[in-house]
């Protein structure tokens, strides 16, 4: 399936995340053409332009061109004269945007984490915090310009033109956090790095050396822990004067940790990873990108393609695939008043859980689609919370579980912003019968389960199909419905090391390294929007009718990282960073860090007269010692004005930021970077917006998240369910509006 093959797009050569943002549009058949090479390296240009075709500007006849995608970095936007285009959508990426107070800042993916608040989740808490996987920020800026493009094609004919989208690296890593800011905003909890591990819930949640390599496992549930310290002998850690419940491990991480490090000593990864899944811990090998190669489970689904021209280089296939494909019917989608939003009238049922598939819907709820978040009864927990709960997730309001906890878990709240609620026990003959029902009356259904979640409710892809033959189903599981890792349990946190980011984050005598981001998580949801707008633009262009799409955690997140798995194999041992020298250097005031990229001479030279450091003009460039001269200057100086001074001189360089100074970020407010809304049973909450201007059709500002259950009701009396029948179900507890006890 091709459902982009209609539009034709031209990439004014510039930054990777312009060039990930067509490649998007040539993996769903567009006719791409690329002017000019821009800022890339010989492994992404192969990767990234592998199916675009070289133009010269002169040649384009914009008349027939439906996109134009324009990008810089490091340095700003600049953009080309177009006039009398108006039928045009054009991206513009950049790192800090075309407005605000740092529009003219050089940015690279260094400063990108480091201002947009990841990199203080990076690395150990008494050393220099670390960039994560290199390019990743430019990744998702792509994939965010490549969801505005779509929604404003489908957006165009009811406009009668096109329009701007514009994408800034900074806002689009302030919006892809997943608690930092919430934790911030609910108890003045400030998140930092937390070592060689996640920074997050769970405990375990890092990687560990075996005999014969690392493996990742992670153990957020009690369940999970419980069976992990049976089967590696540590059951009585549990009777500890510490622990009252497996969840306190995460306020005393030491006493798991280091008698599992001596028993994973004595493991190999292979057998331990298999033993594990088996026991419904999440686990898996920990992979570096050459690695990838011969993964089982992505050469049995025949991920890896030969890059044209050179059959001797491997690149990755599609991050997400069309496996079911139906006649159109009569009953997709017909778009609503755009006022509402590019997506007004589409129908969602978003059963999905934890991050990637709720960003998803959140995403799609932000263009204006109609959500219905299907939760079960027991998805915000119990009617009662233990306080070690509270206080280790740190997702409650003042610590405090409230009269009616289960509505004031910030997680849920913040991924559930502008949805409904409907609590439905699809474990029930009653609620799956109810389910059905409601089905025939979307256009879309989403969930991420694993694949043998929705067979099992007896809601397969054919049955989903035969209910309503339109459908656009989105299933997102962690390693997809086939191959030897299909039951896999997956969270991000595991799939990141499995899909070789550890390898490239890291200490110079430390690596591999976790990450402080379960980063396949965003990259998975912003793959799933993708594919969402892509197939209803086949819908409205191409008379398209049902489709399943599979979006595979683990395959997006390798596919994000394409061109580092080409630069292994053609360039083993090369440096990732597309830069002379960077680094991450302490300032003045406690756990306060610049980080400072140079990529050129030019810059090289701004910045040693700009710091005051006179290199010797006979010696070559010696990276200790010049960042001996620079630790000295940055010392005594404050990062913010430091950041400041440098950028004046044309020097990439940012403040390490923390979740208090994303909150004060005076570039951030003159964007609008921000949502506030009155929370029941919370008060005011603040979350980041999504991260896509749109110069006519901007995304909706959400509404509060529903309470559990909040439209149960409304949900039903749609489909057409008589009240009778929905006071029977509230009597069963088939739907409700409080946990069960």
């Amino acid at each position: 399936m091709k459902p982009l093959r209609n539009l034709v797009v031209v990439e004014l050569g510039g930054s990777v995340a312009g060039a990930y943002c067509a490649k998007m549009f040539a993996n769903g058949g567009a006719a791409v053409s690329v002017v000019g090479r821009g800022n890339l390296t010989r492994s992404q240009h192969d990767y990234l332009r592998a199916a675009v075709a070289p133009a010269e500007l002169a040649d384009i006849d914009w008349s027939g061109v439906d996109v134009c995608i324009e990008s810089s970095a490091p340095d700003p936007l600049t953009p080309i004269e177009l006039n009398g285009h108006d039928h045009l959508v054009r991206v513009q990426i950049s790192p800090f945007g075309q407005t605000g107070e740092r529009a003219h800042w050089r940015g690279t993916d260094l400063t990108d984490y480091a201002l947009g608040g990841h990199s203080y989740l990076y690395g150990h808490p008494e050393r220099e915090p670390l960039r994560g996987p290199p390019n990743q920020p430019a990744i998702a800026s792509g994939l965010y310009g490549f969801i505005g493009a779509m929604a404003a094609l489908i957006a165009r004919d009811r406009l009668s033109h096109g329009q701007l989208v514009e994408i800034a690296h900074q806002q689009v890593m302030v919006a892809l956090h997943q608690v930092t800011l919430l934790r911030w905003f609910m108890n003045q909890d400030l998140f930092r790095r937390m070592g060689n591990r996640y920074t997050g819930q769970g405990q375990p949640n890092g990687i560990y050396p075996c005999k014969d390599g690392w493996i990742s496992v992670v153990g957020v549930t009690t369940p999970q822990v419980e069976a992990l310290l049976a089967v590696t002998g540590l059951t009585h850690l549990l009777g500890h004067p510490d622990i009252e419940t497996p969840m306190d491990f995460q306020l005393h991480p030491q006493l798991m940790d280091e008698p599992l490090r001596a028993w994973f000593g004595e493991q190999n990864v292979a057998e331990t990873v298999e033993l594990f899944q088996a026991m419904r811990i999440p686990s898996a090998p920990v992979l570096t990108p050459l690695e990838l190669l011969t993964d089982p489970q992505l050469i049995a689904r025949d991920f890896f393609q030969p890059l044209a021209g050179d059959p001797n280089t491997f690149v990755p296939g599609q991050p997400f695939t069309y496996q079911h494909h139906q006649p159109r019917s009569g009953r997709s989608w017909q778009p609503g008043p755009v006022a509402e939003g590019p997506l007004a009238g589409l129908k969602v049922l978003d059963l999905a859980r934890v991050w990637a598939g709720p960003l998803c819907a959140r995403t799609l709820s932000d263009l204006g689609a109609e959500v219905v978040w299907v939760e079960a009864p027991f998805n915000r927990g119990p009617q009662h919370l233990p306080q070690a709960m509270i206080d280790s997730s740190r997702h409650y309001s003042n610590g405090e579980a409230g009269e009616r906890p289960w509505n004031r878990n910030g997680h849920l709240i913040k991924y559930s912003l502008g949805k409904d609620s409907l609590a439905l026990d699809l474990q029930t003959p009653e609620g799956q019968q109810a389910f059905e029902r409601l089905v025939p009356h979307y256009h879309v259904l989403l969930e991420n389960f694993s694949p043998r979640v929705m067979p099992q409710f007896g809601l397969g892809e054919d049955r989903l199909h035969e209910l309503n033959p339109d459908l656009i189903y989105l299933t997102m599981p962690g390693y997809g419905r086939s191959g030897p890792a299909e039951q896999w349990l997956a969270y991000g946190s595991s799939v990141d090391s499995h899909a070789g980011l550890s390898y490239m984050i890291g200490y110079p005598d430390q690596v591999p390294w976790k990450g402080g981001v379960a980063w396949p998580d965003p990259i998975a949801g912003l793959h799933a929007a993708s594919a969402v707008l892509s197939t209803l633009w086949a819908g409205l262009t191409l008379d398209a009718g049902g489709v399943t799409i599979e979006a595979a955690q683990f395959e997006s997140t390798v596919a994000a990282i394409g061109d580092q798995i080409v630069t292994a194999q053609q360039s083993p041992g090369t440096a990732h960073a597309q830069v002379i020298h960077e680094g991450v250097y302490r300032c003045l005031g406690d756990d306060e860090w610049i980080a400072v990229s140079v990529p050129d001479e030019a810059t090289l030279q701004a910045l040693c007269i700009s710091a005051g450091i006179a290199p010797d003009p006979n010696e070559s460039f010696d990276a200790e010692i010049f960042d001996q001269a620079l630790s000295a200057t940055t010392a005594s100086r404050d990062a913010s004005e430091l950041s400041e001074q440098l950028q004046s001189a044309g020097v990439p360089a940012a403040k390490v930021a923390k979740a208090p100074d994303l909150v004060a970020d005076p570039h951030l407010a003159s964007r609008s970077a921000w949502v506030t809304v009155d929370q029941p049973d919370v008060g005011a909450f603040t979350s980041p917006i999504t991260p896509i201007s749109l110069s006519t059709t901007m995304p909706r500002r959400p509404r509060p998240a529903p309470t559990l259950g909040e439209h149960n009701h409304a949900t039903l009396l749609a489909a057409g369910f008589a009240t009778d029948e929905i006071a029977a179900l509230e009597t069963n507890g088939i739907i409700v509006t409080q946990p069960p006890n």
